[in-house]
């Protein structure tokens, strides 16, 4: 096989990835994150205000 194939698959490939991630952050799994990082901000200012 040669160079040039091998760097288009390994530059499909990490396309594909990206692709992969972005269509989970922005589908249920950005919810997800989203609900979390949001708890986490209620959980530290429930903190501050209690201590």
């Amino acid at each position: 096989m040669s160079e040039k194939n091998m760097k288009e698959r390994v530059l499909d490939q990490s396309a594909k990835d990206k692709k992969d991630i972005e269509d989970w952050m922005f589908g249920s799994g950005g919810k997800i994150l989203g609900a979390i990082v949001v708890l986490l901000g209620i959980w530290t200012v429930v903190r501050l205000f209690w201590s």
